[in-house]
């Protein structure tokens, strides 16, 4: 069982480095694919048509899974065009990030596609390396593929699925369903559930849990916004006496403040609650970030 947890070292070595490394900004494209703007959520259109569309997929780089963070989801927003051509299918948009740490690194290819006004399609595909002077390089990659759903322009449903390689060390499953809903112009919710579930290794690890998270955010003014988060496991199941992959184990809530001092530059600082992988206790963790947007 000890070889089950080869990743986790990988990782937590890569952290010691943490302070030193730089993230650099997503490459943008035609589509104008914009992230880092954590909880931001556009004015919602009529129709997606002219429109953005706020998409999740799971964290991109596994070196961000253990720093101090509100969500366990990677925020992009997509600004697909509809089309109504001749062809039997519509035209596939493609958009791409990337994330870099001291000894990570990660490349991610989404693609996207419209068959109505308020339906995306989309697939992810991401390529990564993790590098430690003890275990030398470690690869990974990330299939993901859902839909999202506009039912009304306040209210929006998604599901989704994936696989995690893991460095193919214990690979995992995960399908899931999330929804955003803008209550007024002031307050906004989001939030889903998702299950995850190992999938074939040679430890016979056999894990799986239903994982909860929920996020508010509510405006003051176009400058201050608070923030509360909040995420658990409902259910979980393990087929030895061992500790749960942290994936499958990772309670936590908090709030945070946004101060935008620029239309498309702001900060967001709070407070989180986390557990210690090695204690077993809720911690607190500060939380500050800084945050970019190409403009409201």
């Amino acid at each position: 069982m000890k070889y089950v947890y080869i990743p986790l070292i990988i990782v937590l070595l890569s952290i010691q480095t943490r302070i030193f490394a730089q993230e650099i900004p997503v490459k943008q494209d035609s589509l104008d694919l914009k992230t880092g703007v954590s909880g931001d959520l556009p004015s919602l259109p009529d129709t997606l048509k002219s429109g953005q569309l706020p998409l999740r997929l799971p964290r991109l780089n596994p070196m961000e899974n253990f720093m101090p963070q509100f969500t366990p989801y990677q925020r992009f927003t997509l600004s697909p065009q509809h089309t109504d051509g001749e062809g039997l299918f519509p035209p596939i948009h493609w958009d791409g990030a990337m994330s870099d740490f001291v000894n990570s690194k990660s490349r991610t290819a989404i693609a996207s596609m419209m068959p109505s006004r308020n339906l995306l399609l989309h697939s992810s595909t991401t390529l990564g390396m993790v590098e430690t002077p003890m275990f030398g390089k470690g690869y990974y990659y990330i299939l993901d593929a859902g839909a999202r759903y506009m039912i009304n322009p306040a209210l929006m449903m998604g599901i989704s699925g994936g696989y995690d390689s893991n460095f193919d060390e214990v690979p995992f499953w995960n399908i899931g369903v999330d929804g955003s809903y803008q209550v007024n112009h002031n307050l906004m919710f989001d939030g889903g559930v998702t299950y995850l579930k190992t999938a074939a290794n040679q430890y016979s690890v056999n894990q799986s849990a239903v994982m909860i998270d929920l996020h508010g955010r509510q405006r003051i003014n176009d400058d201050w916004y608070l923030n509360a988060y909040g995420g658990m496991p409902v259910m979980k199941r393990n087929n030895q006496p061992g500790p749960m992959l942290p994936m499958m184990n990772t309670p936590y809530y908090g709030g945070s403040v946004e101060y935008w001092f620029k239309p498309s530059v702001g900060v967001e600082g709070g407070m989180i609650w986390i557990r210690d992988m090695f204690s077993g206790k809720m911690r607190p963790q500060p939380k500050l970030e800084l945050l970019f947007r190409p403009g409201r």
